[in-house]
Order: structure tokens, then sequence, then C-alpha cells
């Protein structure tokens, strides 16, 4: 995918519709597109998570405990936020379910984007708060 297409997936999703093109832009420049096998954790529950993912393609299943809570597939839902911002242990397990293609963004460089684009920031306080509001 090129970066006008991660841009579309972005702005399509509910979490990042009121985030400029430009800090979409540096969203997807920050980060890196890949494709982890099925059965992959990219999140583990109870350890800090160093990345916050987006789907892109695919499906991930949310686990707590070892049971299965929850399964994303929509394009541009976001998993592990809630630890790559805070640096604290991951909430839950999210696992690869089927063959998935996600944008993955290191914690450091969320960071410094948060300083550079308030409304990429308030957008993702707000997926956070989303999510703690279903727990």
């Amino acid at each position: 995918m090129n970066e006008a297409a991660l841009i579309e997936v972005l702005r399509a999703s509910s979490d990042f519709s009121s985030v400029s093109e430009r800090s979409l832009g540096e969203l997807v420049r920050s980060g890196t597109v890949r494709e982890p096998a099925v059965g992959t954790e990219i999140v583990s529950q109870g350890e800090p998570s160093q990345q916050l993912w987006i789907l892109l393609s695919g499906g991930l299943d949310i686990l707590i405990g070892g049971e299965p809570i929850n399964q994303v597939s929509r394009p541009g839902e976001v998993v592990g936020q809630i630890s790559a911002v805070s640096m604290t242990p991951a909430t839950a397990t999210v696992r690869i379910a089927s063959a998935s293609t996600c944008l993955c963004i290191p914690h450091r460089a969320l960071h410094q984007l948060f300083g550079a684009y308030p409304d990429l920031a308030e957008a993702l306080l707000r997926s956070m708060a989303k999510y703690l509001g279903k727990r």
C-alpha cells in the first residue's frame, strides 16, 4: 500500500476521521507496514508494548487471561494504544487471527508526533477512552 492508500484507510476510521491529512501522513511515514503470521501475538497482556498497531486488513483476536473477548476486523482499528502511549503493561493480548496487514508505529515515534500534531494525540486519546469505556 502506498502512503495515499494508507491515509485513506485511516481517514475512513472513526478514530482518525477528524485528523488532518498532514498529521495522518506523518503517522504513516513514522510506521512500518507489517504482515505478521497468523497466530502471532503482537501485544502481550501484562507486558509493556513498544508499538501501536493499526489494522489495515484481516482480523485480530483480543484476549484477556487467555480467553477471547473480542475480534477486530475493521480497517483503521487501533490496538495496543494504552500500553504504547502510557508505557504500562498491556491490558489484553492481541493475536493475529487471519492473514492481516497492519501499520506498526513505534512508541517513541508516537510520542514525538503527539508534540507536533495535537489533532493526532487527541484522536488516539479518544480511542483509548472509547476502549476504557467498554471495560
